[in-house]
């Protein structure tokens, strides 16, 4: 767990200090409570990318993953309480 949250905080001062705009990220890299609140609100969801990312000067996760026959975005508070849609 040491070791996720050093990678997490790791990723966000890169993506601060570059300016970048997105960082992708493998499943492992995303904090266990995002993972969750995504698997509790889309539990069929597949085919799951990450990304870790700054909007509106706000850190938020966005998974783009397959619900059934849909494709579908959302974002997530690194703290997991927000799921919104886009």
């Amino acid at each position: 767990m040491k070791t996720r949250s050093i990678l997490f905080i790791s990723s966000f001062a890169v993506l601060l200090s570059t300016g970048c705009r997105a960082i992708k990220m493998n499943e492992t890299e995303v904090p266990a409570n995002v993972v969750s609140a995504l698997k509790a609100k889309f539990s069929n969801a597949a085919d799951v990318r990450w990304k870790a990312e700054r909007e509106k000067g706000q850190f938020v996760f966005e998974a783009k993953f397959r619900d059934g026959t849909k494709k579908k975005e959302v974002h997530i508070t690194p703290d997991g309480t927000s799921v919104k849609e886009e």
